[in-house]
């Protein structure tokens, strides 16, 4: 009885420490919100010609840890003119907040916002946690440039 009640006592112990890890959003929510940012920018990602691959497949952290990163490459139809990148997207992997790494433009706008407030109620992050985001994609010296609205 008396091990019983220790196993029990550590089994909670432990899922306690277990639940203490701070949650993230997965792999297959953050390409979603890169699909939706990229038709914000008006690039139809269709898997031929525009493709969304992932930057994380190098490093068990990903490219920038804590992060999820996507980039948008416009395939060339030719062996003479090389692919081009039109967009590098960095996701929080707490609060789904999203840069152009390139651009240093933050994204801000109505359907983003709402997939963001769901996934923060998700992970249990706030608005502020993603704070230091600007200095670790390496645009703390740029000016805070927001999303324009599409028009």
């Amino acid at each position: 009885m008396r091990t019983l009640a220790v196993s029990l006592l550590l089994l909670g112990f432990f899922g306690l420490c277990a639940g203490a890890q701070p949650r993230e959003i997965s792999f297959a929510q953050a390409q979603h919100i890169a699909t939706i940012v990229a038709g914000h920018d008006n690039l139809q990602v269709d898997d031929r010609t525009v493709v969304l691959n992932s930057m994380d497949t190098r490093r068990q952290a990903g490219f920038i840890p804590g992060y999820y990163t996507f980039s948008v490459i416009q395939e060339s139809d030719s062996s003479v003119s090389p692919d081009k990148t039109l967009r590098v997207y960095v996701i929080s992997k707490r609060t789904a907040d999203t840069w152009e790494m390139n651009l240093c433009t933050h994204y801000s706008f109505p359907e983003l916002k709402k997939l963001q407030e769901n996934v923060m109620r998700e992970t249990g992050a706030a608005p502020g946690d993603a704070g230091t985001m600007p200095q670790a994609i390496g645009c703390a010296s740029q000016a805070r440039a927001e999303s324009p609205m599409p028009q």
